[in-house]
């Protein structure tokens, strides 16, 4: 990784200016959803005066790592002034925007790469609400790079959700990571589609990486088993009245083992249709099975050399070893030490994450 260094931009990509001498950098990069970092620096050094909400930061002159600012706290104490700058990476401009639609917008069978573009297209890039196009709602400066139809073949439907999170919840679903790219010369910012490598033990295409602490690669590991939430049978109601309701079952599970939810579809009269959405509802339901370590650099086995987010890796604990995608990366600048810490396998469930999926309703 090379040396810290952030460049600062504006949204006409207009470079204000280069900071290399900042306190501390954290950035939490998801292959799923929009990371987040914490910026310190003193007020004091040049170029802080840049530091300004809806400024672009570029982390180590890397075209995918970008950053947008949100909120600028400043600390005064008797001797300095210090600055805590906070955001997301640039994916979180889509936290701006919903599915903006009266209808339900639906996306018949196709590859995710395709699903993720549609959306990202119509609701931020090219904005329609129904079949009215609505330029507001555009940001002039995105674009979507061609689609190469990657990914596995599915149908999609969104109403009035957050474009962010429908994005996530497609991307959880079908494994297709998605970033932002800047492109300096043309001066806008592309979205696209992307899949992690395997690079676990069980396959020959590419080298394999393995992570254990045997091998003395990861260190402090949490490794967490969560049966919480899990739910294996769904019955999964549609449209109709009372005893008129179309419900169907999902899942076969007996005895103990068995987990029931009732998921609520109203708006699906099809019988197909409702098999499929109440499944991919009944798959957010699932074992949470993770594993988070920092990672040791050593020789021959480099983070964004030999490996990247997105990755499936093997991980080997007590003599069993797993597969896992690497699906968070942690990146924390100090003074002249840089960190990685990674996240495999599923994310853990915050509060709010239970709340909203408790809280989810479809509307009628």
């Amino acid at each position: 990784m090379a040396n810290k260094c952030i460049e600062i931009i504006n949204t006409n990509f207009e470079l204000l200016g280069i900071i290399t001498n900042f306190e501390s950098l954290i950035c939490i990069w998801n292959y799923y959803e929009c990371g987040t970092f914490e910026l310190t620096i003193n007020k004091n050094k040049a170029n802080t005066d840049c530091l300004k909400k809806d400024n672009l930061i570029i982390v180590n002159k890397k075209d995918d790592k970008i950053l947008i600012i949100d909120k600028v706290v400043i600390s005064t104490t008797k001797n300095n002034k210090t600055m805590k700058i906070t955001g997301t990476c640039i994916k979180g401009i889509t936290k701006r925007r919903i599915i903006a639609t009266n209808g339900y917008d639906r996306v018949s069978q196709t590859e995710a790469e395709n699903i993720q573009k549609h959306y990202l297209e119509k609701h931020i890039v090219n904005s329609y609400y129904d079949n009215i196009r609505t330029p507001e709602r555009d940001i002039s400066w995105l674009r979507i790079a061609p689609t190469q139809n990657r990914g596995i073949s599915t149908v999609w439907q969104a109403r009035l959700t957050n474009l962010h999170d429908e994005l996530k919840h497609i991307s959880e679903d079908t494994g297709m990571g998605w970033k932002g790219i800047i492109d300096r010369t043309n001066k806008y910012i592309t979205f696209d589609s992307y899949e992690g490598k395997n690079r676990g033990i069980n396959q020959n295409v590419n080298p394999y990486i393995i992570f254990s602490e045997k091998k003395k690669n990861l260190l402090e590991g949490k490794v967490t088993d969560d049966n919480t939430n899990y739910k294996n049978v769904a019955y999964v109601a549609g449209k109709g009245e009372d005893e008129d309701r179309l419900i169907i079952v999902i899942g076969n599970s007996t005895g103990l083992a068995r987990r029931e939810v009732l998921v609520d579809l109203n708006n699906i009269d099809d019988p197909a249709e409702l098999r499929t959405e109440g499944q991919k509802k009944l798959d957010t339901y699932k074992t949470i099975q993770s594993l988070e370590g920092k990672v040791f650099q050593i020789p021959n086995i480099e983070y964004e050399k030999d490996f990247f987010l997105g990755d499936i890796v093997t991980l080997e604990s007590d003599g069993i070893y797993e597969d896992k995608r690497i699906i968070q990366a942690k990146e924390v600048y100090e003074k002249n030490n840089i960190t990685v810490e990674l996240g495999f396998g599923d994310k853990i469930p915050t509060l709010a994450d239970q709340i909203q999926k408790l809280t989810e309703r479809p509307i009628n």
